[in-house]
């Protein structure tokens, strides 16, 4: 089965910024260019490093003045992969919107329009006017869709929000209001190494457990499955995904066509997440609802056998996987 593997993605982007002001919106729009390295750690979230920057514009109406500023932006972003929270880790999307937040610093130079401005527009515009480099503090913030053409090329397009201490634009706006700035870019990603990998899973040699018990003690043994199916849950979940019913009719086709075999159930769940006591209950709940399901369509609970190991063993080296529960048809059960 195909399971997420944690890489590295790295990007560039191109496009224009916009300084909030009071002047027209035309007049404050600049260039601006941003690179960009993340690491996704698993399914949901990414971790990584922007750097943006390039001209900061703005324009005071009277008396007056337009100038301008550069400036070099980096920024820690924590991203949050919304097509995986809405529908899943699927590792053949096309389309996948993010969410993005992050804080670092905005580092302000060359301010010289200001800076070789008369007695009077000092007083009257810069009343905060700084000189040399000025390091400020910024949140950012930033929404985005990635449209992946390949398995390693991705078309980007990223709108987002930058603000920070009303200093930036060396104006005091109204009531030492915060300074914005807007960007608007597009570009390429590139994936380094693979988003997905195959694995296979382990079964450990133990015991099958008994059923309802007889005069004779009878045991449950296989020497070979049949078939073997892995039911996958969400995180922190025990609700068997319409994702997942594909492979539960396959399962009971089977079985309704073979009635004399037996299915072993048994659950495990993500060590990496929760307590062992959450996940023991988890791998119960993740067994006992697949055999309601099959029991639902007319599979007898005498042909059920079910066990759950919590997080005690991990079938899969990809954590995420391990919230599943393993199916495996017998061949049939004889009695010592």
């Amino acid at each position: 089965m195909d399971v997420f593997n944690h890489h590295w993605e790295i990007g560039a982007g191109v496009g224009a910024g916009y300084d909030l002001g009071e002047a027209k919106f035309g007049h404050l729009i600049s260039p601006t260019v941003q690179l960009s390295g993340a690491y996704h750690f698993n399914e949901y979230f990414a971790l990584g490093l922007g750097v943006s920057g390039w001209v900061s514009k703005n324009e005071y109406s009277f008396p007056s003045k337009k100038y301008t500023w550069n400036f070099i932006q980096p920024v820690v972003e924590a991203r949050l992969d919304l097509a995986t929270l809405v529908r899943g880790w699927r590792p053949s999307d096309f389309f996948r919107p993010y969410l993005l937040l992050g804080a670092g610093a905005n580092i302000a130079f060359n301010n010289k329009d200001a800076e070789n401005a008369s007695e009077e527009d000092r007083w009257i515009i810069f009343q905060k006017l700084w000189t040399g480099t000025k390091v400020l503090p910024v949140f950012h913030g930033a929404v985005g869709a990635d449209f992946w053409v390949s398995e390693k090329v991705a078309l980007c397009l990223q709108v987002n929000a930058n603000v920070m201490s009303d200093t930036y634009n060396s104006k005091r706006g109204r009531n030492d209001n915060w300074d914005w700035r807007f960007n608007a870019l597009a570009g390429v990603r590139v994936r380094l190494g693979k988003a997905n990998r195959h694995t296979d899973p382990v079964y450990e040699n133990v015991a099958v457990p008994t059923p309802t018990p007889q005069p004779q003690p009878r045991k449950i043994t296989r020497d070979m499955a049949d078939m073997v199916m892995n039911i996958l849950f969400l995180i922190n979940q025990s609700v068997i995904r319409d994702s997942e019913l594909v492979k539960l009719s396959e399962l009971l086709i089977y079985m309704q066509n073979h009635p004399e075999s037996h299915i072993l159930l048994t659950g495990y769940a993500d060590r990496d997440t929760g307590t062992p006591a959450i996940n023991e209950r988890l791998s119960r709940e993740r067994s006992e609802v697949v055999a309601e399901w099959l029991k639902s369509h007319g599979i007898s609970e005498e042909r059920l056998h079910l066990d759950h190991k919590g997080d005690r063993i991990q079938p899969f080296d990809f954590p995420a996987a391990n919230r599943v529960t393993i199916c495996i048809v017998l061949k049939g059960i004889y009695v010592q």
